[in-house]
């Protein structure tokens, strides 16, 4: 019926659409109509009651940031209020005051229950952080050093190491308070003794409410969420807090966890040691994110007879400060004549020295032991000595070469880290650590001839009006010289590897004319003869070491002259005529690199100085307020004691280059060429007839200079610490 009435069944009909149409109301109900309205209702209510959800999941949907100025709790911004007796406490934006809901405030000075676990939310870091934009934390790389601190006792020994810090204006430092007091923050510096104007650190309170009746894992969780907002707005470079001992376990364990998922390297404080620690704000931002990073191995080789001198070194190795540090690999090579004293010695001894807090450490202690005792010539026992160590990483990895005749200062560890942070890891100078080779505990009273005196350079020798005018009382000062050192110096992995490359063609060039006349020795025979070869190599690079100085008669090593063994390879050779001992010159071999004299040189004397105690912190124990003067502004020896300008060394190595090339090395230069230089390779000082076109490069004329410069040897060509906003502290230094 429905059919024939609503729809024609029949298409021969030729019924027009308007039969199709639907009745008019007089006509009766449309089922169609009614159909469609029904599922037009429901599908607007469906619309409806989505919108309604959304709405809710929207401003109900946790919120970690801030609004309108100031930190939204967990919850977001309509969590619900505390309650007490169904009576708001306060407006949710507002920080509430006395206990948690269901708690009670303690009496008669007793501690607050620790059981509160609500939901955490901090009032007032928001207003800090934001403040802060100024220190470009939006930069993954950048000048922010975050000191974290939990309870007071740690606040009085970090407070005095934040203002310092803050004064030498390399970085911008933050100092975040996480822990349980619940005492304003103006009140805690006051206590402290600390004037916000006098010290310009920026100060954020990073404590949760309630945090006084916290639990264990509300606080450690507070702490973690703290760490979150700080780095979202500061990417902190690092992070420096007091001793895990000293700290409590809540915190220690919450900026651990978190720092780690960030990334954030932690330094520790040592307990009782943050005045020997002061050195540390002396660095940049930079330095300090490298904390962790570079590896240094000791290496000593021992001549036979030297196992008193070897003893004694060892000793004050492990008499040293460590605290704070990661202990260095110790590699020693024994003579095959051992006496019995080095055997039962090295039986019981432990390195690094055991630490109560790490039961864990492992054994960092190789021996060597040679075979024999063969004599060996110059080439020999050059090769054999840069055998004994290679870098793991070219870049992160260094060597710390120590005689058996040196006494260590306690404080020799700390400052081979300090120099090492400061002048391989810094922020600053990128072009001029390319030119410096290591860093020297030694301050040697000769020159490399062993008969000159060394007329060590003084303030007014400085190249900085800072230190020739504040500073004019400084009896010394450190120095660059470009000259090696054998008794106590650091050296870098890259330029160590360097010297490998060197030697290794340096000798296949060698073998390869043994016909060539043996060049003049430059360097004493009372030093080993790897010297001579670092010193071709030092001068062909123009490198140079780090020479320090102290402000008293004090010294990080001294060389005891009664402990003074020859080398072996100038050793002179013992002999008995008619019951006495007679001492004869060393054999002469037939393809020498170098001349020898005669006779063997006397014994050296040298000027036996103190070493700096440990009672004396670092900080205080060198020149210009404990501060590390820039590469640019130290005075800068030849080998020969000529004290010349900085900029200057870089022509006296090309021209040097030049020279060794043609007359060591068997190289024709082509007119208008210069060899190719590789990072990290030596090879381009020596010629072997397998050159071809892609080795030489075209001589580049001023006019057309591309600024490229490997080994930073163009003068005037360095990176100043005043540039861009990244690399710029608050206040240049000069």
């Amino acid at each position: 019926m429905l059919g024939r009435t609503i729809l024609p069944s029949d298409e021969e009909l030729g019924k027009k659409d308007d039969d199709h149409k639907p009745r008019t109301p007089g006509q009766g109900p449309s089922w169609a109509i009614l159909k469609t309205l029904r599922f037009r209702r429901r599908r607007i209510a469906m619309a409806l009651v989505g919108l309604y959800l959304v709405y809710l999941f929207v401003h109900n949907i946790p919120n970690l940031g801030e609004e309108n100025g100031r930190n939204r709790p967990y919850g977001g911004r309509f969590a619900m209020p505390n309650m007490d007796n169904g009576v708001p406490a306060q407006p949710d934006d507002e920080e509430p005051k006395g206990p948690p809901p269901g708690a009670k405030a303690p009496k008669d000075g007793s501690h607050a229950a620790r059981n509160y676990n609500g939901q955490i939310r901090f009032y007032r870091l928001a207003d800090s952080l934001h403040a802060s934009s100024h220190t470009m934390g939006y930069r993954s790389t950048n000048r922010n050093v975050l000191f974290a601190i939990s309870n007071l006792k740690s606040a009085s020994t970090l407070l005095p190491m934040i203002c310092d810090m803050s004064k030498w204006s390399r970085n911008w430092v933050h100092a975040a308070f996480m822990g349980r007091e619940d005492i304003p923050l103006d009140d805690l510096l006051q206590i402290n003794g600390i004037d916000k104007d006098k010290c310009p650190a920026i100060w954020h309170d990073a404590r949760p409410d309630y945090t006084e009746y916290s639990s264990e894992l509300r606080a450690e969780g507070s702490v973690k969420a703290a760490m979150t907002h700080i780095n979202s707005f500061l990417h902190p470079q690092v992070t420096i807090i007091d001793d895990s001992i000293s700290e409590d376990p809540f915190f220690v364990r919450g900026i651990r966890a978190k720092a780690k998922m960030l990334t954030i390297p932690i330094i520790e404080v040592p307990k009782d040691g943050a005045d020997n620690f002061m050195w540390i704000t002396r660095l940049d931002a930079g330095s300090l994110r490298s904390w962790h990073i570079p590896t240094v191995d000791i290496v000593v080789q021992a001549p036979s007879g030297a196992s008193g001198g070897v003893m004694q070194l060892l000793k004050s190795i492990a008499k040293a400060d460590y605290g704070g540090l990661k202990p260095p690999r110790l590699t020693i090579e024994l003579p095959s004549d051992l006496d019995d004293s080095m055997k039962r010695f090295l039986e019981s001894f432990v390195w690094p020295p055991p630490n109560p807090n790490d039961l864990l450490a492992a054994n960092q202690l190789t021996l060597r032991r040679r075979i024999t005792n063969q004599r060996t010539n110059q080439e020999e026992s050059s090769i054999k000595f840069l055998e004994l160590f290679y870098p793991t990483s070219t870049v992160h990895s260094h060597v710390l070469l120590l005689s058996p005749q040196v006494q260590l200062s306690p404080l020799y560890y700390h400052y081979i880290r300090y120099a090492l942070l400061e002048y391989k890891y810094s922020a600053y100078g990128e072009m001029d650590r390319d030119n410096i080779m290591g860093i020297s505990l030694e301050l040697p009273t000769t020159l490399l001839d062993g008969k000159t005196a060394l007329k060590s350079p003084q303030s007014k020798d400085m190249h900085a009006t800072r230190y020739t005018e504040d500073f004019d009382n400084v009896p010394n000062a450190p120095f660059l010289w470009q000259a090696p050192n054998s008794h106590a110096a650091l050296f870098f992995g890259d330029k160590w590897a360097e010297l490998h490359s060197f030697l290794t063609n340096r000798i296949a060039k060698q073998r390869e004319t043994r016909k060539a006349s043996a060049k003049p020795k430059l360097v004493s025979e009372t030093m080993p003869a790897w010297t001579e070869y670092m010193l071709e190599f030092m001068r062909a690079r123009g490198y140079s070491l780090f020479y320090p100085s102290t402000l008293t008669s004090e010294s990080f090593a001294t060389v005891h002259n009664e402990l003074y063994h020859p080398p072996e390879e100038f050793a002179p050779t013992p002999s008995k005529v008619a019951n006495e001992e007679i001492y004869s010159p060393p054999p002469k071999h037939p393809y020498e690199p170098f001349l020898t004299a005669d006779s063997p040189p006397p014994p050296p004397r040298k000027t036996e100085l103190p070493v700096v105690p440990l009672a004396r912190p670092l900080h205080l124990a060198i020149p210009f307020d404990g501060d590390l003067p820039e590469l640019p502004h130290l005075p800068y020896l030849l080998y020969d004691g000529e004290m010349i300008k900085p900029e200057n060394a870089s022509s006296r190595a090309i021209t040097y280059a030049n020279e060794f090339r043609e007359s060591v090395g068997g190289c024709k230069i082509p007119e208008g060429k210069h060899r190719k230089v590789s990072w990290g390779s030596a090879k381009d000082l020596f010629c072997f007839g397998d050159e071809d076109e892609n080795d030489w490069e075209d001589d580049v004329k001023p006019e057309e200079d591309d600024g490229w410069d490997p080994f930073g040897l163009k003068e005037g060509k360095r990176l100043d610490k005043e540039g861009d906003g990244t690399n710029t502290p608050a206040v240049p230094r000069e």
